[in-house]
């Protein structure tokens, strides 16, 4: 096979065996192993006789002109179809481009993975290992495992063709069921699974209120044509849909399926990013909340409270984002808060035939579907906790399919190049709680920090930020502590308790476990950054961390500020921790007017119930007739424009002195944040608090200043 590229004989075999998978419906992985030069020649020479004109690559070497899935937009061709793909590792083992790719090609076809010999993979250092390297390990860092492991699982995956520059082809008998024959029913749909979701969503819009819709599917089952044409069907009754969805081409073939009808008579379809729809309220016969999975939990409840008929659709195992972490978090509150929701799960592929052999490849070699992992530890066991390494055996296959199963579920968005990065990221390290061999907790750090001079001088002048050095870069460029970069920081990327066994405390002793290991290897701070959150600020709080930023604006699929905590691990690094805390205390009664005017409330009660003030660190001053004009106040013998500044000052000296505030009602503490400390106008006070108009805001405001004075005993007589 030196001199030429493929043979008579392994053509005609090939022809055979790809005319016997069109007839199964079957689709297959095909490795083509050797050089740079001779892998795509190969592949070209493989898809002539494979006989397709719909081809994806995702190559740098791609052919002019051919279909190619852009590098950065690993969903730009959502919704579409293609008989054979071309997966290229000299061009970078991206896996959400592997699964992307992969969730394209129907029934029948091939995906060709071009690269070095499967033996050499341990050893190649491919195009996006830079991608992942931090700063100061560099790329020669950058581990390994995850494509080492993807060689290990390829070999041994039965159902493969592999085609070899060195050395004998190797094929298998294909010995699969004959295709069952699709067609679409006069609905449009190609299975009995979508014909139940079209009704199930149309059924939303004509049944009871306030009994949402789940709709739950593994990539490549329909759900997003199901949607789009239950759509169609409604907007030819001249109902009115809003769809929202984490970004606009996750609805794209939504949109495409319901464009199908012309007769739509007066109905709507308009698409809102998250944010902007609980801005807007636009009004809607029906909401439809695409990729749920990747939308912040307190968004979703938002649209449950605003939107009397809404129906979530989430893919629960795919490149998009996982959707098994909304599956166990956010479908509790359903049970507690909707108990007439329903659920409908779409179980039959469309594109291919179930058992498919591509998709249990890339499940097993990218984690989409890991194994469920069931507890099997006495309860009475010693829980242990331990650094996890991963190697190429059943034993810690089996750990790490408990482990990323475990982030999977505590994140509401995991993609295959997490995966990666966990494995092979130089600056990233796995930690675990595990009772025998039973996995009960994860956390995932970065380490950071440990920067040389003239890397820190570039970042301080605004020349440099580079990636993966988020703790260390907020403390030098946000906080002003300069000696940050230089010194070595832990963050801790993801958390993770098995959700059966929350709440007892596994969290809490897994954080102290990397506190404790932290200071043994001489980390300087440890912290963590994640979407604002007042439950979970609470935790990082009860463990000693202290709040030294919060996020500009919010993010855009959150909807949520973001947060940064840190805790002191040594004597330098308590000084650094220390000083940044107290500057943001000092800032942030004053950026809450103006920069932080819109950072929910209970988290901003959250952020100050941590011990927040002291008046030697803000200088606050509360004057005697301070204490005069807000006693007039309350008895309504002033009015609030002659106090305002009052009030500002009574809040803050109050709060540093008087735990007592704490047990304020959640009514008075809303108003108070909003009106006085993050000046909201009136308008938006009575519309959060529901009240009748300004004149009742007022009187609202009036009476929670006065349960402040006397829970702090700042009320006379």
């Amino acid at each position: 096979m030196k001199s030429v590229i493929l043979g008579l004989e392994i053509r005609q075999q090939l022809a055979a065996i790809f005319a016997e998978m069109a007839r199964a419906g079957q689709r297959m992985p095909v490795l083509v192993e050797g050089d740079e030069g001779w892998t795509l020649q190969a592949a070209q020479a493989v898809l002539s006789i494979f006989g397709s004109s719909s081809v994806l690559w995702y190559s740098e070497r791609a052919p002019k002109g051919s279909w190619q899935l852009p590098a950065n937009k690993v969903n730009h061709e959502l919704g579409r179809e293609a008989e054979a793909a071309v997966f290229d590792l000299y061009s970078g083992f991206a896996p959400d481009a592997m699964a992307a790719i992969a969730g394209a090609i129907k029934g029948g076809g091939v995906l060709l993975i071009l690269g070095p010999p499967l033996v050499s993979w341990a050893h190649f250092q491919d195009a996006l290992a830079s991608r992942i390297a931090v700063e100061p390990w560099g790329v020669s860092m950058v581990k390994r495992d995850f494509i080492q492991r993807a060689a290990w699982i390829l070999d041994a995956f039965p159902h493969k063709i592999r085609l070899c520059q060195e050395g004998p082809w190797k094929s298998i008998d294909i010995n699969a069921p004959t295709k069952a024959s699709a067609s679409e029913d006069d609905w449009g749909c190609i299975t009995a699974c979508q014909r139940r979701a079209v009704e199930a969503v149309m059924h939303v819009v004509s049944g009871h209120r306030k009994r949402p819709l789940v709709l739950e599917a593994d990539r490549g089952r329909g759900k997003s044509a199901a949607m789009g044409l239950a759509v169609a069907r409604l907007m030819a009754q001249g109902k009115s849909i809003v769809v929202t969805a984490p970004r606009p081409d996750c609805v794209e073939t939504l949109i495409k399926f319901a464009e199908r009808t012309t007769n739509q008579v007066g109905g709507s379809l308009q698409y809102f990013a998250p944010d902007h729809l609980l801005q807007t309220q636009p009004s809607a016969d029906l909401l439809l909340v695409d990729e749920a999975a990747a939308i912040a939990p307190e968004l979703l409840k938002a649209m449950l409270r605003t939107y009397s008929r809404v129906a979530f659709a989430t893919t629960v195992n795919g490149y998009e984002g996982t959707g098994r972490g909304f599956a166990i978090r956010f479908q509790r509150h359903l049970d507690v808060h909707y108990p007439g929701w329903s659920k409908c799960s779409l179980t039959q592929p469309v594109r291919w035939l179930p058992g498919d052999w591509l998709e249990g490849c890339l499940n097993k070699l990218l984690l989409l579907k890991p194994a469920q992992q069931q507890a099997q530890s006495d309860q009475a066991d010693p829980v242990a906790f331990d650094e996890f390494c991963f190697r190429c055996d059943d034993r810690s296959e089996h750990q790490l399919n408990s482990v990323f199963e475990l982030l999977v579920s505590a994140h509401y968005r995991t993609r295959p190049s997490d995966l990666r990065t966990m494995l092979d990221g130089s600056n990233i390290r796995l930690f675990v709680l595990r009772q025998n061999q039973s996995i009960k907790a994860v956390a995932m750090v970065a380490q950071e920090g440990q920067l040389s001079g003239d890397l820190a001088e570039s970042i301080l002048a605004g020349k440099r930020r580079p990636h993966g050095q988020v703790l260390s870069q907020t403390l030098a460029v946000h906080l002003g502590q300069d000696v940050a970069l230089a010194q070595h920081h832990w963050r801790i990327v993801r958390i993770a308790v098995q959700p059966d066994e929350q709440r007892q405390g596994l969290g809490t002793s897994l954080v102290q476990h990397l506190i404790e290991r932290a200071e043994k290897e001489g980390v300087d701070n440890i912290g963590s950054l994640f979407s604002g959150d007042h439950q979970v600020l609470r935790f990082w709080q009860k463990m000693g961390f202290s709040v030294l930023r919060v996020g500009y604006t919010r993010e855009s699929t959150t909807g949520s500020y973001s947060l940064l905590v840190a805790k002191g691990c040594s004597e330098h690094g308590v000084l650094v921790s220390d000083a940044s805390s107290q500057r943001f205390r000092e800032d942030f009664p004053l950026t809450l007017k103006n920069i932080h005017s819109q950072v929910p409330v209970d988290l901003v009660w959250q952020i100050l119930s941590g011990s927040f003030m002291s008046i030697a660190m803000t200088g606050m001053n509360y004057y005697e007739r301070d204490q005069r004009s807000l006693e007039q106040y309350v008895t309504g013998s002033t009015p609030y424009e002659n106090v305002a500044a009052g009030l500002w000052r009574l809040v803050w000296y109050s709060y540093s002195r008087a735990e007592s505030v704490e047990r304020l009602d959640e009514r008075a503490r809303t108003i108070i944040v909003m009106k006085v400390l993050q000046n909201s106008t009136w308008e938006d006070c009575v519309a959060r608090l529901n009240l009748a108009g300004k004149k009742q805001a007022h009187s609202e405001l009036r009476q929670s200043i006065e349960q402040w004075m006397q829970l702090s005993g700042q009320l006379s007589g």
